[in-house]
């Protein structure tokens, strides 16, 4: 029988960097510990997976570095189109450097989604990165560059310096489930009775008198999380051992599929709990304590 839980709230433990690994894959990078953002739909379009490429697929492990742009004349002329064609995206009488064509960007999703459509009509296979501030371009399957052609203040970015860096061989597209390598599922937070004391992230155990609060986060290969509109709202829970020692609850705060309320039965003893996004696996290895 679970322990009741009262009205009050016992601050949640300040957010931490995590450094253990999960089942899930290696050695996990730092990163602070939050909740993982419920699942909501693509915004605009040109997304890491949202177009079919002709040209062929990428790879996860490409490598890059950067080099000599080989795509300079070919961005340079999707934006040219893209102000001409659409001069209601932008305010030319604002300007970035005087007679530089950098003009301010009103609508940047209109924009960057703009340049990606108008690569993509000249041929090559362009789309948004993971996280949609730049875009990647590829006239073969040997290389992809990444360009930055929005400025943090809102203008349009010209010339070389808007070339990020190439990899080879292409880096996209990837399908989500590849660009997964791994899921981390972990505490990110406590609810105790009062004169409990909030126990560490880091040792995986939870008092019988609190409620743990557990989070599963996909990761890529090259140490970032996956946003949300990547790898979608299907996930799977699993409390693999541990029945008689917590039962698993939907997160009443956050209403998100990707995280768990953890409730101790009162049974001091292990528990593993795992969440499965596309394929990959993450397990919490934990132990309630007295």
């Amino acid at each position: 029988m679970s322990f009741a839980r009262g009205s009050f709230r016992a601050a949640l433990a300040a957010l931490a960097a995590f450094l253990a690994s999960s089942c899930g894959g290696g050695a996990s990078p730092v990163s602070p510990l939050t909740p993982t953002p419920a699942p909501s739909p693509t915004p605009g379009d040109g997304g890491v997976s949202a177009s079919s490429c002709p040209i062929g697929t990428g790879s996860v492990t490409a490598s890059c570095q950067k080099m000599s742009p080989r795509l300079l004349d070919a961005v340079g002329a999707a934006i040219d189109r893209l102000v001409r064609e659409h001069p209601e995206i932008f305010n030319r009488a604002d300007e970035d450097g005087q007679n530089t064509g950098q003009y301010r960007v009103l609508e940047s999703d209109a924009y960057l989604d703009g340049v990606i459509s108008n690569l993509r009509t000249a041929g090559l296979c362009a789309e948004r990165t993971m996280d949609r501030e730049r875009i990647v371009a590829k006239t073969t399957s040997d290389f992809s560059e990444e360009w930055d052609v929005l400025t943090s203040r809102g203008f349009i970015r010209r010339g070389r310096n808007s070339y990020v860096r190439t990899c080879t061989p292409s880096s996209f597209p990837v399908a989500p489930e590849d660009v997964i390598a791994y899921v981390r599922t972990v505490f990110f937070g406590f609810e105790c009775l009062p004169g409990v004391v909030v126990p560490d992230y880091h040792n995986r155990r939870i008092p019988v008198r609190c409620d743990g609060y557990v989070t599963a986060t996909p990761w890529s290969h090259d140490g970032q999380k996956v946003p949300a509109w990547v790898h979608g709202q299907d996930i799977e829970w699993d409390l693999r051992q541990g029945a008689d020692v917590v039962r698993v609850d939907a997160d009443w705060r956050f209403n998100n599929p990707f995280n768990k309320v953890l409730r101790p039965t009162g049974v001091v003893g292990p528990f593993v709990l795992c969440a499965t996004v596309l394929g990959k696996e993450g397990c919490l290895n934990g132990q309630t304590i007295p």
